[in-house]
């Protein structure tokens, strides 16, 4: 009898290791599953909730979201304020949509102060902004240049804010790709211009959009950012919400918009952020962020920015002018692809002779650019 229980010694030692193989898994899924819980409910991880397929009762199926559990588990959260989250620290400056759930997207995030390494570049705008009000040339100007290769920036004038006239018009382009991107049939939707119809006068104006022939949504972008049209403007501004710009605006921490009140201003590092964010593709998505850009490819201005550029740079850019009283305002904003450097530079300028300013934009770029390729 001894003899066969020796003999059986192996399988009670198999069994033996497998429940001891089996208590320490049990131990450490226990500790592991404890951990997670732990970072739940401390906000480290979010809870997912899962997807599940349910008829619908048309019988087809739908993919609908069912909390782990629906009596215990609390609601998504919803953040119901338009302010954008602006998280300021002694050295960056973050900027996140207010998201649903658990999401905050980043919008922007930048150094609070500008770079050291932009020293020279500051030393020679400002040069060139004296030297124009000395002879004339403009009141006041101010610059802002971001190399968006690093993130780095400078400015000069920037605390200055300026009517923005038509650079308000890219923010309406954004609106209204943003708004498709739930509701793409608002691209399709055919407004008409009526005959003596009015609006603001252009120094620099191209061809615009016919009356009482009906015009696509979509088909009025081109005219109102590459044409900087004011007709094609004026319709898809009927069409938006005022509350839909005012939230992109706050979104991006700007003010809301007041285009109606001639003392609204906007300084050039704020206007540089509908630029940023369609280059970062973090408001619009990537999609209609590459549509955006490569629409501003095609403005027709060639005054400003672009003018002494050589020819095989490309440039994303949209300028803005307005007239009040002898008071002349023009400027620019463009993201500039050298090929070997990518940078922003917004310019905003005030003077007497919307030509004199089209030159210190001039000046200024081409300054720029020789910063970041020579």
């Amino acid at each position: 009898m001894i003899e066969s229980i020796k003999k059986q010694y192996p399988a009670y030692y198999a069994i033996i290791a497998v429940l001891l193989t089996s208590l320490i898994f049990f131990f450490i899924l226990s500790k592991q599953e404890k951990r997670i819980l732990a970072q739940i409910s401390s906000g480290e991880l979010p809870m997912i909730t899962p997807k599940i397929v349910a008829k619908n009762t048309a019988g087809s199926n739908t993919t609908t979201s069912t909390p782990l559990s629906e009596k215990n588990e609390a609601p998504l959260p919803t953040n119901t304020n338009t302010n954008a989250n602006v998280a300021n620290s002694n050295e960056k400056t973050i900027v996140r949509s207010n998201g649903n759930g658990y999401t905050h997207p980043l919008l922007l995030v930048e150094t609070v102060k500008p770079a050291e390494s932009f020293t020279s570049l500051d030393l020679s705008l400002g040069q060139i902004i004296e030297e124009n009000k000395n002879n004339g040339k403009v009141q006041s100007a101010s610059v802002y240049i971001m190399d968006l290769d690093n993130d780095k920036w400078t400015d000069v004038n920037n605390k200055e804010g300026y009517y923005p006239g038509s650079l308000m018009k890219l923010a309406v382009f954004m609106c209204y790709l943003k708004k498709s991107e739930e509701h793409p049939e608002i691209l399709s939707k055919t407004l008409k211009l009526e005959s003596n119809t009015s609006v603001p006068s252009q120094t620099y104006k191209d061809q615009q959009i016919i009356p009482n022939v009906p015009y696509k949504v979509s088909d009025l972008f081109y005219p109102m950012i590459v044409r900087s049209d004011n007709f094609a403007t004026l319709l898809l501004n009927r069409e938006l919400d005022i509350n839909e710009l005012n939230t992109l605006f706050m979104t991006l921490g700007i003010r809301k918009m007041d285009m109606q009140n001639i003392k609204y201003t906007i300084t050039a590092g704020d206007y540089s952020k509908f630029m940023r964010v369609l280059y970062n593709s973090t408001y619009l998505n990537a999609k209609n962020s590459q549509y955006a850009l490569s629409m501003l490819t095609n403005s027709t201005f060639n005054r400003g920015l672009t003018r002494d550029l050589p020819k095989t740079v490309v440039v994303a850019h949209k300028f803005g002018e307005n007239v009040s009283g002898d008071v002349r305002q023009l400027h620019e904003s463009g993201i500039v692809y050298t090929g070997a450097h990518t940078y922003l530079i917004t310019v905003m300028t005030k003077g007497n002779k919307v030509t004199d300013l089209a030159d210190v934009i001039c000046n200024i770029s081409n300054k720029a650019y020789q910063y970041f390729t020579l």
